[in-house]
Parts: C-alpha cells; structure tokens; sequence
C-alpha cells in the first residue's frame, strides 16, 4: 500500500512538472509574440515621428524662406530710399 501511494505522488508530481513545463513554453511563446508586437509598434512610432520631424522641418525652411524674402524687399525699400536721399 505504501508503495502504491508513493508511485501515486509520484505519478501526481510528474504531472505537475509537465504541466508547468507546458506553461512555461507556452509564455515563452507568448513573449515572442508580444515582443513581436512591441517591435511593430515601435518602428510604426519612430516612423510616424520621423515623418512629422520631416514635415516640421519643410515648414520651418518655409517660413525662413518667406522671412528672407520680406527681409530682402525691406533692404531694397531702405536701399532706395537711401538713393532717393542722396541724389
């Protein structure tokens, strides 16, 4: 009887060991999927911020630009104006 009941526990702890063998493969599984996923989602972030950087950046060489037009229309007034003293 004794035997029997330590071949039981036996059996039982076995059981056990394998079903948590089983889960732990399964998380790992689970893991690579998630990091999978976070990877995707990461990329798809630095992406999209790259792309607003890109925009922000076409804007602001935009508004130089219309700064240093209006800037050099301003020399050209002050120029003849200076001219216009001068003569």
């Amino acid at each position: 009887m004794a035997n029997s009941l330590k071949r039981g526990i036996i059996h039982k702890l076995m059981d056990n060991a394998d079903s948590l063998k089983k889960k732990i493969d399964e998380l790992e599984i689970q893991i690579v999927k998630e990091r999978e996923v976070h990877e995707l989602n990461l990329s798809k972030i630095k992406t999209e911020n790259y792309e607003a950087l890109e925009a922000s950046q076409t804007r602001y060489q935009g508004e130089l630009e219309i700064q240093r037009r209006n800037f050099q229309r301003q020399i050209e007034k002050l120029k003849a104006k200076l001219e216009s003293f001068e003569v």
